[in-house]
C-alpha cells in the first residue's frame, strides 16, 4: 500500500482509497470516501499561526501510535492505495497540515508519502504543502575532490591555492587554501580553473 496526500477537489484514479483528515468533508461529496478524524487538526486550524499550527499539530501527533495509523489506513483501503484528504488545493500557495502528515511518517516509520502528481517535489520536508519556511531542499551530494587533491592554481592577485579536501560544513563544495587563508569553491570553479593531478 502506497500512501499520498492530496485534496478532495483532485481526481484521483479509482484505485486510489480516499481518506479524509480535514475537520469536515465538502457538501455532497460522492460515497465511497473514509474518515480518520485523529488526523483533522484542532480547533486551533483556523486562528493559530503558522508556526503555532505547526507545534499544535505535531503535538497531537505526538500521542499517536505511527504503525496503528498506518495499520489503520490499511483497513480502511482494503490494501490498496490510498490518499489523505483535505481542503486545499496541491498547486495553490496555502499550507496543508497533510504535509505534517508526510513529516512524521517519515520521521517516525521511514514511509515515503507524496503528494499525488507532485512526487517529483519530495515529501515529509520537502513536501509541497508545507509552509515555505519549513520546506528543506534536498541534502547537498557530497563532492568527490580525490582527483584534485594537491591541485595547484593561481587567482588573479597572483595567490596560488591548493586543493586541500571537501568543506565539512557545505559537502557539495570544495575546500583550497592559500597560506593561512582558506575558502570554500563550487564544483563548477574546482573543474574550471583546476586540472585534476591522478
Amino acid at each position: 500500500m502506497r500512501i499520498f496526500t492530496s485534496s478532495w477537489f483532485h481526481p484521483l484514479p479509482s484505485t486510489i482509497q480516499k481518506i479524509g483528515v480535514s475537520r469536515g468533508t465538502p457538501r455532497g461529496y460522492p460515497a465511497g470516501y473514509r474518515k480518520m478524524p485523529e488526523l483533522a487538526p484542532g480547533e486551533w486550524f483556523k486562528t493559530a499561526s503558522e508556526r503555532d499550527y505547526k507545534q499544535l499539530y505535531f503535538e497531537s501527533l505526538a500521542k499517536l501510535d505511527p504503525g496503528r495509523i498506518v495499520a489503520k489506513m490499511e483497513d480502511l483501503s482494503a490494501g490498496k492505495d490510498c490518499a489523505l484528504l483535505c481542503y486545499e488545493a496541491p498547486t495553490d500557495n496555502q499550507y496543508c497540515h497533510r504535509a505534517y502528515i508526510s513529516v512524521w511518517l517519515k520521521d517516525r516509520l521511514g514511509l515515503e508519502v507524496f503528494e499525488y502528481g507532485l512526487e517529483a517535489q519530495g515529501c515529509a520536508w520537502q513536501h509541497p504543502k508545507l509552509p515555505a519556511q519549513y520546506r528543506q531542499r534536498e541534502k547537498p551530494q557530497p563532492l568527490h575532490v580525490a582527483a584534485y587533491l594537491g591541485a595547484m592554481a593561481p587567482d588573479a592577485q597572483g595567490r596560488t591555492w591548493t586543493v586541500i579536501g571537501v568543506n565539512p560544513e557545505h559537502v557539495d563544495q570544495a575546500l583550497v587554501q592559500s597560506g593561512d587563508d582558506k575558502r570554500s569553491i563550487s564544483v563548477e570553479v574546482l573543474q574550471s580553473r583546476f586540472q585534476p593531478v591522478s
